[in-house]
């Protein structure tokens, strides 16, 4: 998870965001089967630092904006609506 999550980035129009550092992972997580089928558990905190550059045309840095990016708990057992995100 720390693999992906610190190789992030997503460009959309001229902005790029990435992923600058991973300040805390704690959590854990499970796999298992029962009754044949596979059962996915995991529980997660998770705080990120990230960085947004925005680029001219000629891939020219415009502006910049940085932060931290926090979820506090992140479990199979809630959806992605309802987990709690604070930048």
């Amino acid at each position: 998870m720390k693999a992906i999550l610190s190789g992030f980035k997503h460009s959309w129009n001229d902005a790029h965001l990435s992923v600058t550092e991973i300040k805390s992972f704690k959590g854990e997580s499970s796999v298992s089967i029962r009754k044949g089928k596979k059962i996915i558990s995991y529980d997660y905190a998770v705080t990120l630092s990230w960085r947004v550059d925005m680029n001219d045309k000629d891939g020219k840095s415009i502006a910049n904006s940085s932060g931290t990016f926090e979820l506090p708990e992140v479990s199979n057992e809630e959806t992605m609506e309802s987990w709690e995100v604070r930048v």
